[in-house]
């Protein structure tokens, strides 16, 4: 019985055979050296404080950045596991995880930090995609050292160092060591996209996702504001667009907690950045604005569509509709700061025109402006968003279908999120590009085809394989040198239909660790059953950090928590 048990359990998910020879780490570094037949090791409390190197200490910025992800990364989460014990993975000593007991050779009283730019401002740039992240940690009988150009690379370092202090009898043990890690990202854009037209978040939790996306290395999040369903962005010009158009006002994102998710999210490394779709998904701007959006809703209703408010797109006869899209283009662009507005695109139907009620008076609009065809009326919309973002200093971002129909500017980026082949034509045609096909956290596996339910249906497909099928998804590593330097990365996509902040953890957060390590990574670190005990542990520890509340375990192991959890 217990051989066919530890079958059962080899078979079905990682333990801890898939990790020996290798620190619980995720994603992985991209070098990690480390005596694993050795017992040394360094002990540490959570009393253990930083010391950074004296052009960081005396500049207030880098200090303040620094002093808050310590605490944040290092402080606090040891004051929260004292006392607990340490995750494992199987009552079985054969296929459990390494126990932390050894011989100790240092006690850790700091971690020192050292910063090596050549100045201030290399030290502490603006968050931007590109900048260096790297960093090195090392942990030997001497101390604790991490060595970063900037104060990204070194936050980093701080959470792979947190990942590596282990609970132990009321103290935190790094075993193996000497360990010698140089790391640094594998691609320069890694996302999560969240959905919130569709289901609405608090506050709170858009903090909560920050902190999760920061502690597995991710450093993109790109937030769906308006959809046909609902319209969340407060534009102060067009302020009756999110008054009518959202059920709740509280869960409207403000210009202000805008502001200060963007600082926040600035503080721990992740870019935030908007979308609000157009033309097509936008029925919800007509709550606010009547007759901005082609009025089809009787073909949708006697002909039974499915999902049918989706497809409504903006009116070009009105002629507050381009008035609308100038605002908003401009005002994202003023609120967010970064470099980056997403103007959607995607899932143009040019029936949600020829079947409206305003048809004749779109048809005479467009005989005006010498468009010829409703294929060339969504090229005039794309176009339109595209000289809006770039005019305001901005770079537009925009789903396949932009690039695929011929209307995407060269300054623009594409993301592919369901043609694969795609990826590979953007690039080699120059476009700037980032990856979702295959990461839609919404879909049971990647690549389904076409919504269509019957070809992703597998009644034996495991939960845990669809962690699995996320984590092989990598088309990036098929394309050659010259065109992978045009793919800056990919977004998971969280589409919201069926989640809220009450799912949200459990459903998106276990497969987007999946998709992190793949972005991060070395292109060679491949084995799902090693991914899926490290990724385990990383939720165990999210759990004890208090932003991973509501996220279930990957597979069967063992998580103390603390009491108030």
């Amino acid at each position: 019985m217990i051989v066919l048990l530890l079958l059962i359990s080899y078979c079905f998910a990682g333990n801890g055979v898939n990790v020996k020879n290798q620190l619980l780490l995720m994603p992985y570094p991209t070098t990690v050296n480390a005596q694993f037949g050795s017992n040394d090791c360094v002990e540490a409390t959570s009393n253990i404080k930083m010391v950074l190197s004296n052009n960081c200490q005396n500049d207030p910025n880098c200090l303040s950045f620094m002093t808050f992800n310590f605490n944040h990364t290092i402080t606090y989460p040891l004051q929260r596991q004292r006392n607990l014990e340490d995750f494992r993975v199987s009552i079985f000593a054969p296929i459990d995880i390494e126990e932390m007991k050894g011989n100790v050779v240092y006690s850790a009283n700091t971690v020192n930090i050292e910063l090596t730019g050549n100045n201030i401002e290399e030290i502490y740039p603006p968050l931007k995609i590109g900048i260096d992240e790297s960093y090195s940690l090392d942990v030997t009988k001497e101390g604790i050292k991490i060595s970063a150009t900037t104060v990204y690379g070194a936050r980093l370092g701080l959470e792979t160092l947190i990942q590596m202090l282990r609970p132990y009898q009321g103290k935190y043990i790094i075993k193996h060591i000497p360990i010698m890690i140089e790391d640094k990202p594998r691609l320069q854009w890694r996302g999560l996209m969240i959905d919130v037209a569709r289901n609405s978040f608090s506050r709170s939790a858009f903090v909560k996702i920050i902190n999760a996306m920061a502690a597995i290395k991710a450093n993109v999040l790109h937030i769906h504001l308006s959809d046909a369903q609902t319209f969340m962005f407060e534009s102060k010009e067009y302020p009756e667009l999110s008054k009518k158009g959202a059920f709740f006002q509280n869960k409207v994102l403000t210009q202000s907690f805008i502001k200060q998710l963007v600082q926040y999210g600035a503080k721990r490394g992740v870019i935030v950045y908007p979308e609000i779709d157009t033309p097509a998904h936008t029925a919800s701007w007509n709550a606010g604005y009547p007759g901005v959006v082609a009025d089809i809703w009787d073909y949708i209703v006697s002909s039974s569509m499915r999902y049918g408010e989706n497809v409504l797109a903006l009116n070009p006869a009105n002629e507050k509709t381009f008035s609308i899209i100038d605002a908003l283009m401009k005002e994202m662009g003023e609120v967010f700061g970064n470099d980056y507005v997403h103007f959607g695109g995607d899932e143009v139907w040019t029936g949600a025109w020829s079947k409206a009620k305003e048809y004749p008076a779109i048809l005479e609009w467009m005989n005006k402006k010498g468009i010829n065809t409703l294929k060339e009326l969504e090229a005039y919309f794309n176009k339109y968003a595209q000289e809006q973002i770039i005019k305001n200093g901005k770079t537009p971002v925009c789903w396949e279908e932009v690039y695929q129909k011929g209307s995407a500017d060269k300054k623009t980026i594409i993301q592919v999120w369901n043609n694969v082949n795609l990826l590979k034509e953007a690039a080699t045609a120059g476009y700037k590009v980032i990856l979702s096909a295959g990461y839609y956290l919404d879909m049971q596996m990647p690549l389904c085809s076409d919504y269509v339910a019957d070809s992703c249906t597998n009644p034996n497909h495991m939960w845990v394989w669809t962690n699995r099928d996320m984590y092989r998804n990598d088309p990036i590593k098929e394309l050659d040198y010259a065109t992978k330097q045009n793919v800056l990365g990919g977004e998971a996509c969280s589409w919201d239909e069926s989640v809220d902040e009450q799912n949200f953890f459990d459903r998106v957060f276990q497969r987007f660790s999946a998709v992190a390590e793949r972005f991060w990574s070395s292109e060679d670190i491949t084995d799902p059953e090693s991914h899926e005990v490290r990724a385990n542990y990383v939720r165990c520890l999210g759990l004890r950090r208090n932003f991973l509340k509501g996220t279930g375990p990957l597979y069967h192991s063992y998580c103390q928590l603390p009491e108030d959890i």
